[in-house]
This record gives structure tokens, C-alpha cells and sequence, in this order.
């Protein structure tokens, strides 16, 4: 089995090792380095994509990918933002954590099964959903609020199953300038937190016009 396996589902694996290491880290207190290793995975997820269309997929690849994609941006983001809620944790906020796991689950069985080679997505990617909340608390402590956190998981998990169409981000103009963002917030963490909580914030604002892009589209 080995041996069958191809660059692209080597990144993918390294995709999913960052979510395991995420729900691990935030066990042990590393508050923001668990989202900083969601984004690494964001970034791991963006590559391997990139690979196997450039050398084309093992056939493995496109089921290791949601493995890889429902550790990393739906157990994982779940946990952590759960976690730093601490003592304002309550029912409706795991409720709502589940609610966005089990629709992250549905949107990647639905991916697998009638999408795939499409030109666009329908439902929002889970991926997007993972770095929406990791940057949420990446954003740091002064805007966190646990009832808008119950929100973005119900309202994200809702558009995760929707039929909204989102498209997928591969042109240079765009994929340059928010992998730039991705960079600088990962490599802010080793330089100075509060780098860390603006780049955040920045990263989050132009997930959110992702997010209602569907939206702006129709209105253009």
C-alpha cells in the first residue's frame, strides 16, 4: 500500500497529522498553537490539491483527502474552539460543535459522491468552516464571546449542507495574496502574539467575504 501512495497524498498525510497534533496540543494549554496548526493543514490541504492535478491523484487520494479534512478541520477546529471557550463551555456550545462536525461529515460524503470535478462547490468546503473558527480564536480573547461562537459553528455547519455554490479559489490574483495572509499568520506565532491576533483577524474578515460570496455574486 505504500508504495501506491503519491507526493500529493504524502502532503495529505502531513494535513492530518497538523489535526492530530492540534487536539493534542490544546490538551496541554498551547491555546493558539493548536489554530496555527489548523491553518498548516489549510495550507497542506491547498497543496495537495494543487499536486494531484499537476501529477495526478493516486487512488487513494480523494478518500484519504476526507479523512484527512474531517480530522483537521472538523474534529480538531471542534475541539479547540470548545476548549478556549473554558468555563463559558456549555451544552449549547457542544451542541452546536456537533452540529458542525456531523454537517462537515455530510459535506464530505456528499463531495465524494457527486462533485467531484466540478468547477465550483456546493455547500461551503469544511476547510473553509476549520480556518473560520481557528481564526475566530486566533483572534484572541477581547473578541471571543460564546454565544457568537454557538452561532458561527450552527451557521457555518448550515452552510456546510446548503446548496450555495462557492467557488474554487485557483487563479494566481487570488490564491497569491490570502496565501501571503496564510503565511505571515502561521509565522507570526513564533514572532510576537499580538502579530498573530491582527493577522487573524484579517485572515477572518476575507474568510467571512467567502462566506457570503454566494451572496454578492447573485447581487453583481
Amino acid at each position: 500500500m505504500l508504495r501506491s501512495l503519491k507526493l500529493a497524498d504524502i502532503v495529505t498525510l502531513f494535513n492530518s497529522l497538523c489535526g492530530l497534533l492540534a487536539v493534542i496540543v490544546i490538551q496541554d494549554g498551547f491555546t493558539y498553537l493548536a489554530p496555527i496548526l489548523i491553518l498548516a493543514a489549510a495550507v497542506a490541504d491547498g497543496v495537495d490539491g494543487y499536486l494531484s492535478r499537476l501529477f495526478s491523484g493516486s487512488e487513494l487520494g480523494a478518500n484519504l483527502d476526507s479523512l484527512a479534512d474531517i480530522v483537521s478541520f472538523g474534529l480538531a477546529p471542534a475541539a479547540i474552539l470548545y476548549s478556549f471557550a473554558g468555563e463559558s463551555a456549555g451544552y449549547l456550545l457542544f451542541t452546536a460543535l456537533s452540529f458542525y462536525f456531523f454537517c462537515g461529515m455530510l459535506r464530505l460524503a456528499r463531495f465524494n459522491t457527486s462533485h467531484q470535478g466540478l468547477p465550483s462547490f456546493r455547500g461551503l468546503p469544511i476547510t473553509a468552516g476549520g480556518i473560520i473558527l481557528s481564526a475566530y480564536v486566533l483572534a484572541g480573547e477581547n473578541y471571543f464571546n460564546s454565544y457568537l461562537a454557538i452561532l458561527l459553528a450552527f451557521v457555518i455547519g448550515l452552510l456546510m449542507i446548503s446548496r450555495f455554490t462557492y467557488m474554487k479559489a485557483r487563479k494566481p490574483e487570488i490564491v497569491t495574496p490570502v496565501a501571503l495572509v496564510f503565511g505571515i499568520t502561521i509565522l507570526s506565532y513564533a514572532v510576537n502574539l499580538s502579530y498573530t491576533h491582527l493577522m487573524a483577524s484579517l485572515l477572518l474578515g476575507i474568510m467571512l467575504l467567502y462566506v457570503i460570496s454566494p451572496a454578492i455574486k447573485k447581487a453583481v
